[in-house]
């Protein structure tokens, strides 16, 4: 009976461990530098001199005096086409009634070669049109948040703790004393 009650205060403690866990979200940051350079990759960590992101070449580090904006964004995931024809006829069974026509449980008629073709044909017009509109606006992805740094540190300094929020390092390592710090001050101010 001990070993029992051992076990489920265990299972609890760990379903509220893992309940009050902090998952890491991904952000897309998107870099445009000096010379029409641009940098796209996923927000690993900022600090006063550098931003560091994980691109298709690997790992990138951006010197902030090269950084003229960045764009936050959620990665999207590819997007897949979808079949919008109907399954109608795939579990009918028709039987020939008393008149010699094949006749469905409830009366309806078999479909022709005719019928069947001109359906199969307008369900393919309908899945390429829904599909064409589908795809395109999957693709929209518009920006969580920008930063105008315009190469100047001091500015880039000013929006440094609001730009960590985004990066993988601080979601996984975030400061709580500041955290709590700044709650603070939030809750004296006067309304």
């Amino acid at each position: 009976m001990r070993t029992f009650i051992c076990l489920i205060v265990l299972f609890i403690t760990a379903g509220f461990i893992t309940a009050n866990a902090q998952s890491v979200q991904l952000y897309l940051a998107i870099i445009k530098a000096k010379n029409n350079i641009s940098h796209k990759g996923i927000l690993q960590r900022v600090d006063s001199g550098n931003v560091i992101i994980n691109s298709e070449k690997g790992i990138e580090t951006i010197a902030v005096q090269l950084i003229k904006t960045i764009k936050i964004r959620v990665p999207k995931k590819n997007y897949n086409l979808k079949n919008f024809t109907p399954d109608t006829g795939k579990n009918k069974n028709y039987r020939q009634n008393a008149a010699g026509k094949f006749v469905d449980e409830w009366g309806n008629e078999e479909p022709s070669l005719t019928d069947i073709k001109d359906g199969a044909i307008a369900s393919v017009f309908g899945n390429i049109l829904i599909n064409s509109i589908a795809l395109p606006v999957s693709k929209i992805n518009p920006s969580i948040s920008n930063f105008k740094i315009d190469y100047d540190k001091s500015i880039y300094i000013s929006r440094l703790n609001e730009l960590s929020y985004y990066s993988i390092y601080y979601q996984a390592n975030p400061d709580k004393t500041a955290e709590l710090r700044k709650l603070k001050e939030i809750s004296l101010k006067p309304n």
